[in-house]
């Protein structure tokens, strides 16, 4: 029987497939050490490590503080943790116990803080390795219960698989307990989704278009109004100067109904316009090209479908919401992409203004004011009486003084007439279009700052509801605490106390399709559906149990159990992509195989100053793999033999390490 680990390439294209909701969290550096950190700094970016699952960089850093000589007891007792956490005795390497030996005349043993009552918490639990002494373990669960809490589930969670012995059955059962109490504290359920969005995009909008007029335009109204205004005047004069009193009221009268007429015209000119313009944007496009698949205005497409489909007002038909409103949902959209496109800014980040824009689709759908504009923009018939009324006054004093001027002064009054009418149209085309565009200018500058105080007060609201989303270590926690019950799980279902399994292993790996995935700058990726896998080694076999866990419910579906000898097992493989990507093999001698993608392409999404290299490792290390790995390349090397050798080969290893740490702690 043969055990092979061995790297061979595998594609990681299908990384993101399911993927709705991904964020990376890179303004947030609980995992980032900047260059030249002191002691301080390294500790607490250490310490974060650990509580994110990620023990042996944790250990890595906090060694470095203590050699530097700052030996607080914080320091070493979270280093202490960083060595045993997620390991048995006998994986600890020469290095580590050499550490140890060389630290033991180092630690600041005559402090009274907390940090030493939790180091002398595990110098007693190391006390009651392999002791069958009742007494010793009431004590121990009696100094358990009366340290600070977060030490407590610090200690716990950490030194699971180091104890053995009766004081494992005393361990697990405070570790179980601790897991049901924490995993859905702090509001699990309500925040958890939080951690999978990225902190959002600040609101744009399309700027309103400037008034298109030019000092061109402007000049030649003023030109071709001095022009008409000197023809209309010597036509005046020449009627104040015949001393004709109809004229003359005719002339009066005109300039009162031609005030009106441009007044009220230009309103109803400006209405007929404005709605023409919102009509085209409700009005459903014509057929055109989709955009790229994969592209970022593609992307945006996707999201307007989602939420359209999502929002549907109630007691709507779906298709009819769909159809009616797909005009403006496509207008919405190109402004989007128009606004965002040369951004760095993903669909991501400005889901939320997306799901604003539908969201404020269907409110006024709802409220009946998605047409309100027409009645708003629909000029009164008694203004459009007036106009045409006024129109008609001017027009006809108009033909009045002229035909009374024409005769006292024929050539001049014809003269000025033709100049008249020849400057009057491009002096009242050019005002009407300059009025039209500064009126234009206004209303759209008026909607663009509504709609960004509209914009910012829902990022606002999003913002607010976001800052309550878990840290990593959180996140990590919770996840430590389902892994705990669903090997709970597994002994109970196959009756088996912890002094029954020799060894467990648990592997945690994303379900396809997650749905849902987010990490820290330096962080493994944290996912909205896991596969975990349990392995639990007993002297009648391996005993397996999977199943895919809903993060956000904290809930447990699918489980599948196996059972199978020592014997059976025929190779144990990973498989690692160029990119880092790994999957894990179980092979069994009957054909059966047990595959899992372990951890996704460190190379994905990388932020400014992330190493992929460092990122695999941080996967590695929280994925479980290394101690499922020691556990069974063992088993399908060895067989059943394993467990002895493997206790021989350990047990000076075990006493070495046993006597420095105590050397270390007493």
């Amino acid at each position: 029987m043969t055990v092979r680990q061995v790297t061979m390439p595998i594609h990681d294209n299908a990384a993101n497939v399911g993927v709705q909701a991904e964020s990376v969290h890179g303004d947030i550096t609980v995992y980032f050490l900047p260059p030249g950190a002191g002691p301080e700094e390294k500790l607490r970016v250490g310490v974060n490590y650990l509580n994110g699952g990620m023990p042996s960089k944790a250990g890595e850093l906090i060694y470095d503080v203590l050699m530097s000589g700052h030996t607080s007891s914080e320091a070493w007792f979270h280093w202490l943790l960083a060595v045993i956490s997620g390991r048995t005795l006998r994986q600890l390497s020469e290095e580590d116990i050499a550490k140890l030996s060389a630290a033991r005349s180092r630690l600041p043993l005559h402090r009274q803080d907390i940090w030493a009552d939790g180091l002398r918490v595990i110098s007693r639990l190391l006390d009651a390795l392999g002791s069958q002494q009742a007494e010793l373990r009431q004590l121990v669960r009696k100094e358990l219960a009366g340290l600070d809490p977060l030490l407590r589930e610090k200690i716990v969670r950490h030194l699971q698989l180091f104890l053995s012995g009766p004081v494992e059955d005393e361990m697990w059962t405070v570790s179980v307990a601790e897991a049901r109490n924490a995993q859905r504290a702090n509001g699990r359920s309500e925040r958890v989704w939080r951690f999978f969005y990225p902190a959002p995009a600040n609101p744009r909008a399309r700027k309103p278009v400037p008034a298109a007029t030019t000092g061109w335009d402007v000049a030649l109204a003023v030109v071709a109004t001095a022009v008409a205004a000197t023809a209309a005047g010597w036509l005046c004069w020449v009627i104040l100067t015949s001393g004709r009193v109809v004229p003359t009221v005719a002339l009066l009268l005109s300039i009162g109904a031609g005030y009106l007429c441009a007044v009220h015209g230009a309103a109803w000119r400006f209405n007929v316009e404005r709605r023409r313009a919102k009509d085209a944007m409700h009005r459903l496009p014509q057929q055109r090209k989709a955009a790229p698949s994969g592209g970022f205005a593609n992307r945006v497409d996707r999201l307007f479908k989602q939420y359209a489909g999502r929002y549907v007002p109630d007691r709507v038909d779906r298709s009819e919401w769909l159809n009616v409103t797909a005009g403006i949902r496509r207008h919405l959209r190109d402004e989007i992409v128009e606004a965002y496109r040369e951004t760095r800014v993903s669909d991501k980040e400005i889901a939320w203004l997306i799901r604003h824009r539908v969201g404020d689709l269907k409110t006024r759908w709802t409220n009946g004011t998605l047409w309100a504009y027409r009645k708003q923009l629909r000029t009164p018939i008694r203004t459009r009486a007036l106009v045409v009324l006024s129109g008609l006054v001017a027009a006809a004093c108009w033909l009045l003084v002229i035909a009374t001027a024409v005769p006292q002064k024929p050539l001049t009054a014809i003269a000025a007439t033709v100049v008249l009418l020849v400057a009057a149209w491009p002096a009242l085309r050019g005002w009407s279009r300059i009025v039209l565009e500064a009126r234009r200018s206004a209303a759209d500058q008026a909607e663009y700052d509504q709609r960004m105080a509209d914009s910012w007060a829902a990022h606002e609201r999003w913002t607010r509801k976001l800052d309550s989303k878990p840290e990593d270590a959180e996140m990590a926690a919770w996840l430590d605490c389902d892994c705990r019950l669903l090997i709970d799980k597994a002994m109970a279902h196959y009756k088996l106390c912890p002094t029954d399994v020799i060894a467990y292993a648990v592997i945690e790996a994303p379900a396809k399709p997650y749905m849902k995935r987010g990490r820290v700058r330096n962080g493994p990726w944290r996912y909205g559906r896991y596969e975990l896998l349990v392995f639990l080694l007993t002297p009648d076999g391996v005993r397996q149990m999977s199943a895919q866990l809903d993060f956000e419910q904290a809930t447990f579906h699918n489980l599948r159990r196996a059972n199978y000898r020592f014997e059976a097992v025929a190779a144990v493989r990973v498989a690692e992509s160029d990119k880092h990507a790994r999957t894990f093999e179980l092979a069994l001698v009957n054909g059966e195989l047990t595959a899992v993608n372990v951890t996704e392409a460190s190379t994905d999404k990388l932020q400014e100053g992330e190493s992929p290299l460092t990122l695999s490792a941080a996967a590695l290390d929280a994925s479980g793999l290394t101690t499922t790995l020691h556990v069974l390349e063992g088993v399908a090397a060895e067989g059943k033999e394993w467990i002895q050798r493997e206790r021989q080969r350990g047990r000076k290893r075990e006493e070495g390490f046993i006597s420095a740490i105590r050397d270390l702690l007493d």
